[in-house]
């Protein structure tokens, strides 16, 4: 997923270098332990296995408002390689979750999603949106817009239909990177701001908050707050969450601050998940590579959704999936980064 994807969420952090004579083994840093411990609720023994090279991924308690997992690697190479492999969004591909998947030009453009097909419930659904009752998220401006202009009579309604949901998300995109405006969802009787979504996302992350301020400020901020040395990526993707095929668009930040001395090889990727057809109202994910004080990091993966289709008692069996996914997706990505990163190069 984007869905809460490639979803890559305070932080009270200092990741040292260690100076290590021979025959002494490198102390354990203090993060990623710390948050896995006392936050995600690894045991000690876990950790050991984390130490060791093995892969930890976890669902976290939340309220039924939220889905949150979490995951951890340890990987023998350089935290330049994992930004190099998170530029690679085409990577992304071989997530067992992600069905189709596009990038997006500078300024989007309708061909960008070429390779995106519609589901027909999705299409059958709009036939009928109206706000307050909607099978997709849209706002109500979108509604609208199907209502005038598509022909629902014509033998090619759903051409007429993709072409202009197409257009509508390459306007909503563009206005996000402009002013940073986010969707008012009418799907339901009761509004729902987007902006206000990833005010809780954030809220709910700031354990990390204070390993880069401008960063977060930036991402809260966006696009009204620059920052050097960000690189941002949008692309969008249609994901496998084990129910209902589910086509997002994702904000991929990628951050690697030079200049501390208490932090020489950080580096994070951050995602923000601005759009999606059903079940995530907002997702923000968080991929950072701590130091391990030797010849590696530590790949810390945190990704959180806000939700409001999965909150009742009729849909926990489809929320139980979600997560398993989640779950199984995030443990996916660590194993096949370990492996790649950790190939020499040619």
């Amino acid at each position: 997923m984007a869905p809460f994807r490639i979803l890559t969420l305070g932080f009270a952090l200092a990741v040292g270098g260690h100076a290590l004579t021979i025959g002494q083994q490198p102390p354990v840093p203090k993060e990623p332990h710390r948050f896995l411990r006392t936050v995600a609720g690894f045991e000690p023994s876990q950790l050991d296995a984390l130490d060791r090279g093995e892969p930890l991924a976890k669902v976290l308690d939340t309220d039924r408002r939220q889905i949150a997992v979490v995951g951890a690697i340890r990987i023998k190479a350089e935290p330049g390689r994992l930004i190099d492999r998170y530029r690679d969004v085409a990577s992304l591909r071989n997530s067992p979750i992600v069905l189709q998947l596009g990038v997006f030009s500078s300024p989007p453009r309708v061909d960008d999603f070429q390779g995106l097909t519609f589901e027909p419930y999705d299409l059958q659904t709009i036939r009928n949106c109206k706000p307050g009752d909607c099978g997709v998220r849209l706002p109500a401006p979108a509604m609208a817009r199907f209502n005038r202009d598509v022909d629902w009579r014509a033998s090619n309604w759903t051409d007429q239909a993709a072409a202009l949901w197409r257009q509508l998300l390459v306007d909503y995109t563009t206005e996000y990177q402009t002013a940073g405006s986010l969707a008012e969802y009418r799907n339901r009787e009761e509004p729902l701001r987007v902006a206000e979504e990833f005010g809780v996302l954030f809220d709910d992350s700031d354990y990390f908050t204070s390993l880069s301020p401008d960063l977060f400020a930036y991402l809260r901020r966006y696009p009204r707050a620059p920052l050097d040395g960000v690189e941002d990526i949008f692309y969008w993707s249609k994901d496998n969450v084990g129910v209902r095929p589910v086509t997002s668009i994702t904000h991929r930040t990628i951050y690697a601050p030079r200049g501390n001395p208490a932090s020489p090889r950080l580096a994070i990727v951050a995602t923000k998940q601005i759009w999606a057809t059903h079940y995530f109202d907002a997702g923000f994910g968080l991929t950072i590579a701590f130091d391990d004080g030797a010849s590696g990091f530590y790949m810390l993966s945190l990704n959180r959704a806000r939700t409001r289709s999965l909150t009742g008692v009729m849909r926990s069996m489809i929320r139980s999936t979600v997560q398993r996914r989640s779950r199984d997706a995030i443990e996916s990505v660590l194993r096949s980064t370990k492996a790649s990163l950790e190939r020499p190069r040619r």
